[in-house]
């Protein structure tokens, strides 16, 4: 009998075409030092998502591998087979009843032992299917009734559990909490994790990562607590608690963030890790006193979400192509701007990611650090240190980098040392708050920057945006506003689009789009530009020349997707100028 041949992982990754052997070598030296899984190595360095390795892993064991995300329910009867807390002690979720085989979502499709488990629990053959583990605990969440979260995510549904429970609470603080006492009444229950305020505060952080929401707003009103999510860019609502809560859940989340309780007239940051599974999630947190109490902003900061490598992130293939033959410079500066929030953060880590190798020494300067990643050295500015931009980069040319990553260009300073690094043999990557990529070199000629060392020095600028994509479950065909097309000038050429938007449904939060995606302006500085740079034309001499290199703006990218039918043109709109 034949025996059958095992690929490795790695090998079997390689062989599927999205790995490399240079990527591989540079995640097997990483794993001996961390001693973690392979797959594990592989997401953390950016060069695969946890799709892509859980995919191979149940090819590996012979089973499939689905999206959990996407499931629109699992039934009711195969849940009622195995409790809840077993479900979330191995990580699996069962989906359905076929034919007296019982198909349960797993983590670990190898874990034979807990199959076997499962089959003397449940008297059913067990048909194992691959699934993120992330998915897997959102998906408990989701649909065991039982769970507290999903009666928080059941307040849209009429069912409104939390808020009970939340009125509760608020009765028991009104009569724990006294002005004598102030927030010492606290103390002892809200540094306890499994205090029912604590788990209130847990919910309320899951429920944003369940939604994939980037920030999490607790905002005091006069009579309410207000939770609001921001989901793709644009703020949702989220649960209305008493006001009674105010005081306990503020407590609470600067206990875990390591901040001062008892100022609460000053803004304050904090940073903290919240455990979901074996995943853990970084939080930074910021508290600013308001007429009715703090608001606290929780930035929710998850690493596999934000490098995906180039090829994810939106680029047209143009701008893919000469992005990669940009980046591999061995010097100068290359710049990417935009606004807070347009993913700038995302398209620098992807390139570091991208450009990280044994060979290679990577070294950046930050405000703040927002994901570590490993092999790359790391640093935070401390400005009461002392340790600033300008600091930190002189010290960073002492340590023999190739590449330089620095937060953000913000004064003379900066700017000067960043050019000075770009012109003695290093390669320099930077942000700047412009409206787009043009505006970046009269940015920089304003901070006194001379213009014969950033015309010497200066590579690429690339400006950015985040618009949202439509939903693909509810997404259909649509006629745009006559009045809208004659706005942009696309009355002749809208004959020949297929114009789309969502309808709305229970996976998109009935918004009609799901997931963002970038628009790009790249605008590689060619010897003409570079000339004129030098010469200090004026602004509009430069677009021309930029234009007749055939450099798309912001809106004609967004616009190209519209075509594509992946986003609508109220969205490009949305987030671009003229």
């Amino acid at each position: 009998m034949a025996v059958k041949n095992h690929l490795r992982l790695g090998e079997r990754l390689i062989n599927a075409g999205i790995l490399t052997e240079d990527q591989l070598d540079l995640a097997l030296k990483e794993q001996k030092r961390t001693s973690e899984l392979l797959g594990m190595v592989l997401v953390g360095l950016g060069f695969l998502t946890q799709d892509a390795v859980a995919s191979a892993l149940a090819a590996e064991a012979g089973a499939h591998h689905i999206e959990l995300k996407s499931c629109p329910a699992v039934e009711q009867e195969a849940l009622e087979l195995v409790p809840e807390s077993f479900a979330r002690q191995y990580i699996l979720i069962p989906l359905s009843i076929k034919n007296g085989r019982l198909v349960v979502a797993m983590e670990n499709v190898f874990d034979v032992v807990i199959i076997d488990e499962l089959q003397r629990m449940t008297n059913c053959a067990v048909e194992a299917v691959s699934a993120v583990e992330t998915d897997i605990l959102m998906a408990i969440d989701r649909f065991y009734t039982g769970n507290e979260v999903a009666r928080c995510i059941g307040i849209t549904k009429g069912t409104n559990d939390l808020l009970e429970e939340s009125i509760r609470l608020a009765e028991d603080e009104s009569r724990v909490q006294s002005p004598e006492s102030g927030v010492k009444a606290y103390d002892a229950r809200l540094k306890t994790p499994d205090s029912r305020l604590s788990r209130l505060v847990d919910q309320l952080i899951t429920l944003g990562l369940k939604e994939n929401a980037t920030d999490i707003h607790i905002e005091p009103e006069e009579k309410l607590l207000r939770v609001r999510y921001r989901i793709d860019g644009v703020l949702r609502s989220g649960p209305s608690l008493p006001k009674g809560l105010q005081s306990a859940i503020t407590i609470r989340i600067k206990i875990m963030s390591n901040m001062n309780i008892s100022e609460s007239r000053l803004p304050q940051d904090g940073r903290t890790k919240f455990n979901i599974g074996r995943r853990e999630i970084d939080l930074r947190v910021s508290t600013y006193p308001t007429v009715w109490g703090e608001n606290l902003a929780l930035r929710i900061l998850q690493k596999e979400k934000l490098v995906l490598g180039l090829e994810h992130l939106g680029l047209s293939l143009d701008n893919l192509i000469l992005f990669r033959k940009v980046i591999e410079n061995p010097h100068g500066i290359i710049l990417v701007t935009g606004p807070t929030g347009s993913g700038k953060t995302t398209t620098l880590y992807s390139t570091l990611s991208y450009l990280n190798s044994l060979s290679r020494n990577i070294i950046t300067i930050e405000d703040p650090v927002e994901y570590r990643l490993p092999i790359i050295r790391q640093s935070q500015i401390n400005v009461k240190a002392g340790l600033t931009f300008p600091v930190g980069l002189r010290a960073i040319l002492r340590h023999d980098p190739d590449v330089i990553l620095v937060g953000e260009i913000r004064d003379y300073e900066t700017a000067e040392v960043a050019v000075r690094a770009a012109l003695t043999g290093h390669l320099v990557f930077s942000t700047l708050h412009t409206n787009d990529a043009m505006g970046a070199i009269p940015r920089l000629l304003d901070m006194k920057v001379e213009s014969f060392l950033l015309a010497a020095s200066l590579i690429a600028v690339i400006a950015q945006r985040l618009v949202r994509v439509i939903c693909n479950n509810c997404k259909m065909p649509t006629t745009p506003d006559d009045a809208l097309l004659k706005e942009i000038g696309w009355t002749d050429r809208a004959n020949n689009v297929l114009f789309y938007k969502g309808k709305g449904c229970g996976n998109c939060g009935r918004t009609g789009y799901k997931g963002r995606i970038g628009i790009f302006e790249l605008l590689v500085v060619t010897p003409e530009v570079k000339e004129l740079i030098a010469k200090r034309a004026d602004t509009d001499k430069i677009k021309m020349a930029v234009s007749v290199q055939g450099t798309k703006t912001l809106r004609e990218d967004g616009f190209e997707k519209v075509r594509g039918g992946i986003t609508t043109l109220e969205e490009v709109l949305r987030v671009t100028s003229r």
